[in-house]
Formats: structure tokens, sequence, C-alpha cells
């Protein structure tokens, strides 16, 4: 992960998650419409990950296959047209999280732990710029890092 993409992410991020909150929640702060129905499909993909990972950079290997299945499946949830640049944010950040942690795994299997560090810090960035995109959009389950 280079420091040119780890910026364009946090760019990415900063403008999603200042662009402002529309306002799609009912009085009890539950997403409601099309974002609660995206939301409804969309965290319990993130519970189940959730419990799969363990401590990130543990078993990369099987943990950026985790992340990957599950951003599939994310992918295949249709989106809504409101608010969908924060979505995108978080799917584009989830993307990255499993390429570091691809990288990770490579780094370590020709013992280059200098790499395998920077990509594991890149993961960090990427699971916490996650977790804050979801949590801008509304999502619960998403919103907790990995």
């Amino acid at each position: 992960m280079t420091a040119s993409r780890i910026r364009q992410c946090a760019v990415a991020a900063f403008i999603a998650l200042t662009a402002g909150a529309c306002g799609a929640a009912g009085d009890d702060g539950r997403l409601t419409g099309a974002k609660g129905q995206y939301a409804a499909q969309v965290d319990p993909i993130c519970a189940e990950l959730q419990g799969k990972i363990g401590e990130l950079g543990q078993q990369p290997e099987q943990q950026a296959k985790d992340v990957e299945d599950a951003v599939n499946r994310i992918k295949a949830v249709s989106l809504p047209k409101e608010d969908d640049t924060r979505a995108q944010v978080y799917i584009a950040a989830m993307e990255n999280l499993y390429l570091a942690l691809q990288d990770v795994d490579q780094s370590r299997r020709v013992n280059d732990q200098a790499r395998a560090e920077r990509a594991l810090e890149g993961a960090r960035i990427n699971n916490k710029t996650a977790a804050e995109a979801a949590e801008s959009y509304g999502l619960v389950e998403c919103a907790r890092e990995l």
C-alpha cells in the first residue's frame, strides 16, 4: 500500500464524512427507507465478518479471504441513491483492507518484515476509515473496527 493510495483513501473518506448526514433516520435513530433496507442487508454481513477476523494480521491470508468475501457480498446489495458516496467509501476502504492483508501475507512469505509492518499499518488505517464511513452512513455492525 503506497502512501499516495492511503492519502487518496483518506481524502475520499474525509469528503464523504464531511458531506453531512441526510435525514434518513426515524425518531428512534434507526435508518429508514432505502438506507434502512441497505443497512438491514449489510450489517449482518459485517457481524459475521467480525466473528471471523480476530486480531488484524494474525492470519492475514485467511483474513484477506474473509474480508474479500464480505466485500463481494456487500457489493451485491443494491446501493440506495441517497448517501451512496458514504457507502462507496466504506466499500473502497474494505477493498483496500483486504489488499493490505494480502500484502501482509505475501511480505511474510518472503520474510520482508519491514514491508509486512507497513502493509499491516495500511490495513489498520483502512479498517479505521471503513468503520468511520460506516458509522457516518448509519451502519452499526460495520462501524465496529475489526
